[in-house]
């Protein structure tokens, strides 16, 4: 029950920094919008998000994909932070750094999506597998 009122917390938690980072993004502050993404992927997941990008896929799949101490939870974290960020590379036009995230970004929600149950369904992961596929 503990554990489970912890996880709870963590994610209603996790929910008010993205309003935070979905409102930089709105705003178009993109320095504070790039330090949240950050700082929230190091307090949720103890990952760097530059560090992650700079992996090639054979060190992605090692350190995200196969690594057994992340959660489902903290990977589905992961996955929305890198899709923010996605969009932010898109608005700036670099296509270099989206499309190597983006590569990552599916990867990542195929994986999430490959470990829920026969009877569970991620809505939020089918969603934005569906706009990553139809992306150019």
């Amino acid at each position: 029950m503990l554990r489970k009122d912890y996880i709870l917390r963590q994610l209603e938690e996790f929910g008010k920094v993205m309003a935070l980072i979905l409102n930089y993004k709105k705003l178009q502050d993109w320095d504070k919008f790039e330090n949240e993404i950050n700082a929230t992927s190091i307090k949720f997941t103890s990952i760097e998000i530059n560090k992650l990008e700079k992996f090639n896929e054979a060190d992605f799949k090692k350190e995200i994909l196969n690594n057994t101490t992340l959660t489902q939870d903290q990977l589905k974290i992961l996955a929305d932070l890198l899709f923010e960020k996605l969009n932010f590379y898109a608005q700036k036009n670099d296509t270099m750094s989206y499309n190597n995230l983006k590569v990552k970004c599916v990867h990542l929600y195929k994986h999430i999506q490959n470990q829920l149950t026969q009877n569970e369904f991620d809505l939020n992961v089918y969603y934005k597998l569906e706009i990553l596929n139809k992306k150019d």
